[in-house]
């Protein structure tokens, strides 16, 4: 295998990984500058904005939609219903207090999603050099790491204040709605656990390469 075929697959890696990156910087930029400019809009121009947040839709107290039939089911039925019915709450408001809550929760994930991808990059960036066992990358390794458990449990908990947060200034809901997240704890703790080991068998390649390099 010729040494540029070989390098294919980590080039488009690497492709992807940028254009990741970039459309996550353009997001970035253009909540920052939605929040700058929407107030303006909403009090001089009137114009509408949208704050959306994660919910679990439920009734009375329960995260839980009851299910009706029409007609008799032909199985012995007593009760029926969906547990945790997850949705987005859009709002359309003319509240900037509101859209503000809901996109600065989104500013900061986002902010934590680019750097992973701009970590991502990097580490990729010294496969391509053909350095892949450089030391800094046994550090990037476990920064990315720590990144995602961090925008994992630190979005959900934005993700959770920011629904709160707008639901106490609504007057009460029907269905009734509850704060929800769109991150999966058990997807989370996976992820970063894959990483950490990750970050393990890369410093045992360090080592092996060092030591190889002593030997000849």
């Amino acid at each position: 295998m010729t040494k540029s075929n070989k390098n294919l697959l980590p080039r488009v890696i690497k492709v992807l990984l940028d254009i990741i990156y970039g459309l996550l910087i353009f997001v970035l930029v253009g909540l920052a500058v939605w929040m700058v400019i929407s107030p303006i809009l909403v009090n001089r121009v009137g114009t509408l904005g949208t704050a959306s947040v994660p919910v679990t839709l439920g009734t009375g107290d329960l995260a839980r939609m009851e299910v009706t039939f029409q007609g008799s089911p032909s199985v012995g039925i007593n009760d029926a219903f969906v547990e945790e019915a997850n949705g987005i709450l859009r709002l359309e408001t003319n509240s900037p207090l509101l859209i503000l809550i809901a996109n600065g929760a989104k500013l900061i994930v986002a902010v934590g999603l680019a750097y992973i991808f701009y970590l991502l990059r990097k580490v990729m960036q010294t496969i391509l050099d053909g350095e892949p066992f450089a030391a800094n990358n046994v550090v990037l390794i476990r920064r990315l790491g720590y990144t995602v458990l961090l925008v994992g449990f630190g979005g959900s908990l934005l993700e959770g204040l920011a629904t709160m947060e707008i639901l106490n200034r609504l007057p009460a809901t029907v269905p009734h709605l509850q704060a929800a997240t769109t991150f999966d704890p058990r997807l989370i703790l996976a992820n970063t656990l894959f990483i950490f080991l990750l970050a393990q068998i890369w410093g045992y390649g360090m080592e092996l390469e060092r030591d190889k390099a002593l030997t000849i």
